[in-house]
């Protein structure tokens, strides 16, 4: 399965790739702002109706990796309370560069409930597993909340965002 990959002029990477899980063929919708603060104001407003977060930093990067609790705490300010989140290592590939270890990631994935995930892009490492594991979680809230009788995403497309990048990035999915 091959990913569609968009370029945006105004720096902002937006990508489309179509997952099948459990039967059912999810269409997931990536923004990638690469954590720039100039698309803060936008990413905030993506958060509102995001089901799940991927939150990416590089551990050859410890500035990056600080930067995720920035990240949280705009995204408990912003987004529903309930929104799967992820914490993901990217470059674990360039393990001589490494500048934060695997378990202080893992000790802040902790600390926040959140999933933790170490990844390499260029390597294709637990890249699909990331994608999988945050789908799967938002696909069994959902069918939680409506087993219960909720009304999650009344009649809508399901949505799904994330942040993935050096720092951060952000991704859409609806259920076709």
């Amino acid at each position: 399965m091959k990913a569609i990959f968009f370029f945006c002029p105004l720096g902002i990477d937006f990508k489309i790739r179509t997952i099948e899980l459990d039967g059912k063929k999810i269409k997931l919708q990536i923004w990638d702002t690469a954590g720039q603060e100039r698309f803060r104001t936008i990413t905030t407003a993506y958060y509102r109706g995001a089901m799940g977060i991927m939150l990416v930093y590089d551990i050859t990067n410890e500035k990056s990796f600080d930067n995720i609790k920035n990240w949280i705490r705009n995204i408990e300010e912003h987004a529903s309370s309930d929104v799967e989140r992820m914490i993901l290592g990217n470059k674990c590939d360039m393990n001589e560069k490494r500048q934060v270890s695997k378990e202080k990631g893992e000790k802040l994935a902790i600390d926040y409930g959140i999933k933790f995930l170490e990844t390499s892009a260029k390597s294709s490492i637990n890249v699909e597993e990331a994608f999988f594991t945050l789908a799967r979680d938002i696909m069994t809230k959902l069918n939680r909340k409506m087993n219960d009788g909720s009304s999650a995403s009344a009649g809508g497309p399901v949505k799904i965002t994330e942040n993935r990048s050096k720092k951060t990035s952000f991704f859409r999915c609806a259920l076709l």
